[in-house]
């Protein structure tokens, strides 16, 4: 049976095959950024070919496809990702453009201010708050979350991210407005903070939650073409999908 590991960057995709018994083989092919999933197909046709199998004998006879990329990097590297909703605490919308305070060059006065991934009209903050033992201070406010997730559709968010201060020791607001986003928009991508990061730090975790709406839609549907393109020739596999921690 065959091991094959894929990295696909932004100029080439490369691919290391293992078969048991066997030294392990090295492929490089050209990268199709238009489509990666193009070039992860040209690398596995070489390696076919030079195994004189077909596609389907070669996927056939794979017991594993360990699978890394950089199209999430240079989406976000090249800011060509969704369009982000940013649901919030009220009163803590702008935490996204404020950061921590500080600036990567601290004493020049002319340094431009990073610009968010979410514009300040698709963050809105709602009515709630958890306290910082986790008890409810303030109970959510439902028909604020539901018109304000029926106005980011209208404004064409394409995913939503969310965020309420404390949700890591108690996530329960955050459930309820995933709820409330699958009952309005079934199926929209929705990243919940508690979910993504749930560790103290609310920027990281703000930040992070952000990131993972507006990566995920692009990568998702890569990945969705990857495996209906494998699956075309008959790969019953899951990809393994090496993240950027190992």
């Amino acid at each position: 049976m065959f091991k094959i590991g894929i990295d696909v960057g932004g100029t080439f995709t490369d691919l290391v095959v293992t078969r048991s018994g066997e030294a392990p083989r090295l492929y490089k092919t050209p990268s199709t950024p238009q489509d990666p999933s193009e070039g992860v197909l040209n690398g596995l046709r070489d390696v076919a070919e030079d195994n004189g199998l077909g596609m389907t004998d070669l996927l056939t006879e794979t017991s594993m496809i360990i699978h890394g990329t950089t199209v999430a990097t240079n989406t976000l590297v090249e800011r060509k990702g969704a369009e982000v909703g940013l649901i919030t605490t009220e009163g803590f919308r702008d935490l996204l453009e404020m950061r921590e305070g500080m600036k990567e060059d601290r004493y020049n006065l002319r340094m431009k201010q990073m610009e968010p991934l979410v514009p300040r009209y698709l963050r809105i903050g709602v009515p709630e708050r958890t306290r910082a033992d986790g008890s409810i201070k303030q109970d959510l406010d439902e028909e604020a979350v539901a018109a304000t997730v029926k106005k980011m559709l209208e404004e064409g968010a394409e995913s939503l991210a969310v965020c309420f201060l404390f949700s890591y020791l108690n996530p329960e607001h955050e459930s309820r407005v995933g709820e409330i986003i699958e009952r309005l928009a079934p199926g929209m991508y929705t990243s919940l903070s508690h979910e993504i990061l749930p560790q103290i730090k609310e920027y990281d975790r703000l930040s992070t939650t952000v990131i993972n709406s507006y990566v995920g839609p692009v990568f998702g549907r890569y990945l969705t073409r990857l495996e209906e393109r494998l699956a075309a020739f008959g790969n019953s596999n899951d990809i393994l999908i090496m993240q950027s921690n190992g």
